[in-house]
C-alpha cells in the first residue's frame, strides 16, 4: 500500500483532480490513503463527484506508477513537499485551490514569507530592463524574495538581477522540472536553485503547454505579499497574475511607462483600476507593512553592528550574511569566502557581542 505521500502524488496525477477537488476529497474522506481504497459509489458521496468522473479516478488510480515518479526526482535533484508538510510554505495554504503538491529544485525557507513578485512582458524595452533591474537590486539588498515565472523578458531579468545580488529567488515554473522553459534559461534554473529554488505543482514530466501557466500565476502571487508589474501589454499574462493578487488580497504595483509604447498599455491600466504607482523600492516597501517592518527591523541591527566599535570589520560584514532563518556555518562559509576555522572565531565574536545566536548544529541566526 502506497504511504500518505505517496497517495497524495497519485491523486495529484488523476486527471479529473484539481486542487478543489483534492481538498473536498481529503476533507472528505480524511486521508488520500482512503481517496484511493474507496469505491466509486463512495467517491460519488463528495460533493461535485458524478459517476463519470468517480469511473475516472478509480481506473486511473491503478494505472499511475508512483514509485518511478519519485525516483525521477530524486534522481534529478527534486525534493516532493505536499501541503501537510511543515516546509510547504505557509502562505500559499492561505489561497483559494493552493496545490496539493509541490515539486522543488532548491530550497523554500521560512524567511521567504517576506517576498515580491515581479513580472511583465516577454518583449521587455530598455526601458523595462533599467526598472526591472533597478528594483529587484534594491529589494534583493534589503533581504527581500523575488518571485516570478521564469518567462523571457521581465521574469528572467528579475531572476538573473537577484542571482548576481546573491540574494534569494523562486522561480515557479508552468510545467514539470524535467522540462525546461524556454530552454535558452535552463542555466539561470541551477543558480536559481542555489540560493532558492524553482517550483512546480506538474508532475516531472508535465509539458509547458498553454492552460498550465494561469495556475502558474496564482502561485507566483499566491507566495508574494505584492505584485510588482514592470512593463505589460494589454493581453499580457502579467494582468492574470496581477488580478490574482486582488482575489487573494494582496497589493499590486505598476511601473508608469511611455504612452506610446504598446508595453505600457497594460501597466497603465491598473494604474488606472487603483494599483500603487511606483519608482524605487521604497514605494513597494513603505506600501506593504510587513515589509516595511522586516526592513526598518534589519536596518536598525544593520546600524548598531556597523557603529560598534568593539568589533572587527570583517565581523561587521559576515553579520550581513546573517538573517533571521537559521544558517549552517558550512554554509555562511561557502557565502562568505572564509574557511570555517577562520568564520568560527567570527561568529564567536557575534555571539559574545550579542548580535547573533548560536543554535545546536552549528547553525547561527540574527537576534531581534
Amino acid at each position: 500500500m502506497p504511504t500518505e505521500l505517496e497517495s497524495w502524488l497519485i491523486l495529484n496525477q488523476i486527471s479529473v483532480i484539481g486542487p478543489v477537488r483534492f481538498k473536498k476529497l481529503l476533507d472528505f474522506f480524511g486521508t488520500a490513503q482512503k481517496v484511493l481504497s474507496v469505491s466509486a459509489v463512495d467517491l460519488m458521496q463528495v460533493e461535485g463527484i458524478e459517476r463519470k468522473i468517480a469511473d475516472t479516478i478509480v481506473a486511473e488510480r491503478k494505472k499511475i506508477d508512483i514509485q518511478k515518479e519519485v525516483r525521477i526526482a530524486d534522481s534529478n535533484g527534486v525534493k516532493i513537499i505536499a501541503a501537510f508538510m511543515d516546509e510547504y510554505p505557509e502562505m500559499l495554504k492561505t489561497i483559494y485551490g493552493y496545490p496539493p503538491i509541490l515539486y522543488v529544485k532548491g530550497h523554500i525557507k521560512k524567511s521567504d514569507a517576506v517576498s515580491v513578485a515581479v513580472v511583465g512582458t516577454r518583449k521587455i524595452t530598455s526601458y523595462g530592463r533599467i526598472v526591472c533591474e533597478h528594483l529587484v537590486r534594491d529589494l534583493s539588498d534589503e533581504g527581500i524574495t523575488i518571485v516570478s515565472g521564469l518567462a523571457r523578458g521581465v521574469d528572467m531579468i528579475a531572476h538573473k538581477t537577484a542571482v548576481e545580488e546573491k540574494g534569494r529567488t523562486i522561480a515557479v515554473l508552468g510545467n514539470g522540472l524535467m522540462h525546461h522553459y524556454p530552454p535558452e534559461n535552463r542555466k539561470l534554473e541551477d543558480k536559481i536553485a542555489v540560493n532558492g529554488a524553482v517550483i512546480s505543482e506538474f508532475n516531472m514530466h508535465m509539458r509547458p503547454d498553454k492552460q498550465n501557466f494561469p495556475r502558474r500565476n496564482r502561485l507566483i502571487s499566491g507566495l508574494s505579499l505584492g505584485v510588482i508589474v514592470v512593463e505589460a501589454d494589454e493581453k499580457s499574462g502579467s494582468l492574470i497574475t496581477a488580478k490574482y493578487a486582488v482575489e487573494q488580497g494582496k497589493d499590486v504595483f505598476a511601473v508608469p511607462g511611455n504612452i506610446f509604447s504598446k508595453y505600457s498599455k497594460g501597466s497603465h491600466i491598473l494604474l488606472k483600476q487603483g494599483a500603487g504607482l511606483i519608482e524605487t523600492a521604497d514605494d513597494v516597501i513603505d506600501g506593504i507593512s510587513v515589509l516595511k517592518n522586516f526592513v526598518e527591523r534589519t536596518r536598525r541591527n544593520l546600524k548598531i553592528v556597523k557603529e560598534n566599535k568593539n568589533l572587527s570589520e570583517r565581523a561587521k560584514l559576515i553579520f550581513e550574511t546573517i538573517s533571521f532563518e537559521p544558517v549552517h556555518i558550512d554554509l555562511l562559509s561557502e557565502k562568505t569566502k572564509v574557511p570555517v576555522e577562520k568564520l568560527s572565531a567570527v561568529l564567536l565574536e557575534l555571539v559574545i557581542n550579542g548580535f547573533i545566536s548560536e543554535l545546536p548544529g552549528k547553525m547561527y541566526i540574527r537576534k531581534e
